[in-house]
């Protein structure tokens, strides 16, 4: 199903809409604005997480993990847990029989 369209009126500086005359053909402003725009409000929403998150992680609740040494052992230890063959633990290998 394709997304519902909504029209918008924007009112942008002269010189602005004289570069995207120029950078963008007139079929594709609306996609390269969307695009931007979607761009931005990501952005945004990533920076307010981030913004929202700050301080979470406590040095005092990761004791393992106050050296480089110490992340670099958790990401090899991640490493290998991610590459083991779950299939059993996840009730696969009793699917494929």
């Amino acid at each position: 199903m394709p997304a519902v369209k909504e029209r918008m009126n924007l009112y942008i500086t002269k010189s602005l809409m004289d570069e995207l005359r120029k950078a963008v053909p007139a079929r594709e402003r609306t996609r390269f604005v969307e695009e931007i725009l979607a761009r931005e409000l990501r952005r945004r929403k990533l920076k307010a997480a981030l913004e929202r998150s700050y301080g979470a992680w406590k040095d005092e609740d990761h004791p393992d993990m106050m050296t480089g040494a110490d992340i670099d052992r958790w990401i090899e230890e991640q490493r290998r847990l991610g590459s083991r063959d779950l299939s059993e633990e996840w009730g696969r290998a009793e699917q494929d029989e």
